[in-house]
């Protein structure tokens, strides 16, 4: 039996949900996110809502709601990662189920239901539900939905790359225990990447093919994804120019290992160790994995760009900055 299980855990048939929402001047579409949300919250379940510092009065709109399922928690600016880590350590160790939501998107219908069926077979251990976005435009009007990743989950997938895009996420209570035993890693750039990976390592990844969201695409976007193919890969370029891609991956590779330690399973901690090299503050690519033959991104382009990118690491042409939050 796995460190982080309950032993013969049952699950509910109806579970206690919470949903964690992290907003940053967020009121003009905040309403429709809300509704979608709160219309089909089981009737024990729990929106709360972290305020980032926003100006443009989104908490005293959402409390202005008066609807007693709806906890607000005014905070400073922290960005949108750490204020969902902050939420997620802070979130009810008796929830069932915990999904993050962004302050933008509408949810179908039928979201909760779809999670917590992928889920409830697993309450044994950890396990995370990621699943396929409808994008639409500011007006919710579609643009197509976002393609299946061709290889699916997989430890050796975490650690390289994410595919569990954070606003269709939702991990069972297992899972939250073993989250919320790192608190809030001040070098994790990435909350849902970070989760993604600390749920592989320990535990079970479903993903559902079925969009469960409205993802809408605008100006404001913190992390767009982009229609079709173009907009998909514009997007994760356009997230390489604004930040250090690999620093990111190392240095949440390295908290993994700091805030985890022994407790890894042996093969993480031997796949971990065989591919990397741990320094004191970060992690180092080695060149069995530069030149790996085994493939660990979805897409071979990718793969190689990720080679690349950790050669140019590996020979320190550009060096991991700190990472600090």
């Amino acid at each position: 039996m796995s460190a982080t299980a309950e032993p013969s855990r049952q699950s509910p048939t109806v579970p206690r949900v919470v949903v964690l929402l992290s907003a940053y001047n967020g009121r003009r579409f905040i309403d429709e996110q809300l509704d979608s949300i709160l219309g089909q919250l089981p009737p024990e379940g729990r929106l709360i809502l972290r305020d980032d510092g926003s100006s443009d009065g989104t908490a005293d709109h959402v409390e202005a709601r008066h609807d007693p399922r709806v906890s607000v928690i005014r905070g400073s600016n922290l960005g949108f990662s750490r204020s969902f880590l902050t939420l997620v350590a802070e979130a009810p160790r008796e929830a069932d189920m915990v999904m993050f939501s962004d302050q933008d998107d509408v949810w179908m219908p039928d979201k909760i239901e779809r999670a917590w069926a992928h889920l409830r077979p697993l309450a044994e251990g950890p396990a995370l539900y990621g699943s396929a976005q409808m994008l639409v435009d500011e007006r919710l009007r579609p643009l197509g939905s976002t393609r299946p990743w061709p290889r699916g989950p997989s430890l050796h997938s975490a650690l390289t790359e994410n595919i569990i895009t954070g606003c269709t996420a939702a991990f069972n209570q297992p899972a939250l225990h073993l989250l919320q035993r790192a608190g809030v890693p001040q070098a994790v750039h990435l909350h849902d990447w970070w989760v993604y990976l600390v749920i592989s390592a320990f535990g079970r990844v479903v993903w559902d093919e079925r969009p469960t969201i409205l993802y809408r695409q605008h100006g404001q976007n913190q992390i767009g994804h982009g229609a079709g193919w173009w907009g998909r890969h514009l997007g994760v370029i356009r997230a390489l120019r604004r930040s250090d891609w690999v620093g990111i991956l190392l240095f949440q590779i390295h908290s993994l290992v700091r805030h985890y330690g022994d407790q890894l399973p042996q093969h993480v901690r031997e796949l971990v160790t065989r591919y990397f090299e741990l320094r004191t503050d970060y992690a180092l690519p080695r060149w069995r994995l530069i030149f790996s033959l085994r493939r660990w991104r979805q897409g071979p382009a990718w793969d190689v760009a990720l080679r690349l990118l950790l050669l140019v690491h590996r020979l320190r042409i550009w060096p991991p900055r700190s990472r600090r939050l």
